[in-house]
């Protein structure tokens, strides 16, 4: 399903909101997220139409079970990526939470796949900062083997040595 980033941004500040406090409201929602109540409105109907929220004016906004399961996958692709830029790349909390919002909408799911495996790779590695490149290719050759890591068969370029 195509959507917008600004959609994009809606369900995830939703799904935020009925977590921290248990309900979302459009007041809330535009709050969160800086922008005007009406601005919010127009939002919720198109993503209503989508079949994504329950929105009802004057009634608390619910997210459907494509919704749901929608902004949880956007979410965990806000945390993968921040999560990178602070952990690996020692981005500082603010910068890294800005471009993760920025880039969530944009990386194919491919791509979040295999950096996901470069992080788990990154967890339990021991190699020296230079060998990483070469190291990596050898964990997910191995993974792949395995069949363990959908994220290290994408994009991953046949080496010698390698199986593709």
């Amino acid at each position: 399903m195509d959507l917008t980033a600004s959609q994009e941004d809606y369900l995830e500040a939703i799904l935020g909101l009925i977590g921290r406090m248990g309900t979302a409201r459009v007041r809330d929602i535009a709050e969160q997220m800086g922008v005007a109540k009406s601005s919010v409105t127009v939002a919720l109907r198109g993503l209503a139409k989508r079949k994504l929220v329950n929105y009802k004016p004057y009634e608390l906004v619910t997210l459907t079970r494509d919704g749901r399961a929608l902004a949880e996958r956007i979410r965990h692709r806000h945390k993968e990526l921040s999560g990178f830029f602070m952990e690996v790349l020692d981005v500082d909390q603010e910068t890294a939470e800005a471009n993760a919002c920025r880039i969530e909408h944009a990386v194919g799911d491919g791509v979040m796949r295999r950096l996901s495996c470069f992080v788990a790779f990154m967890g339990e590695s021991s190699v020296p900062a230079k060998e990483l490149p070469r190291a990596f290719r050898e964990y997910c050759a191995q993974q792949r083997q395995g069949g363990d890591c959908e994220g290290c068969r994408v994009g991953a370029k046949p080496r010698s040595g390698d199986e593709g």
